[in-house]
C-alpha cells in the first residue's frame, strides 16, 4: 500500500500531501492564497482534501487516515461520475 504522505493531493499541481503539508507550514497566507501554491490553479478537484490538511495544519495536528479517507472518496466520485457518463444505454 501506498504510504499517505506519498499520495497525489491535486493532480493539477502534481503535488502529494507531505508537500502540501511543507507548503502550508512555510506560508502565513490565508486558505485561497496558500491553495493556490499547492494547486497551481482556480480548480475545486481537490478542495475537501486540501481545505482539511490546511485547518490540520493550522492547528498543529495531522491526521493523515482523515486525509486519505477523503481523497479515496473524491477518486471514487471521479470513477463513479466517469462511469455514468460512459455508460451507454
Amino acid at each position: 500500500m501506498e504510504n499517505i504522505e506519498d499520495k497525489i493531493i491535486c493532480e493539477c499541481g502534481n503535488k502529494t500531501v507531505k508537500q502540501a503539508i511543507d507548503i502550508f507550514l512555510q506560508t502565513d497566507l490565508p486558505y485561497k492564497k496558500a491553495k493556490k501554491l499547492v494547486t497551481e490553479c482556480d480548480k475545486s478537484c481537490c478542495r475537501v482534501p486540501l481545505m482539511k490538511l490546511f485547518d490540520m495544519v493550522y492547528f498543529g495536528k495531522v491526521d493523515l487516515q482523515e486525509i486519505d479517507t477523503l481523497l479515496t472518496a473524491r477518486k471514487d466520485k471521479l470513477n463513479y461520475l466517469l462511469s455514468s457518463l460512459l455508460k451507454v444505454d
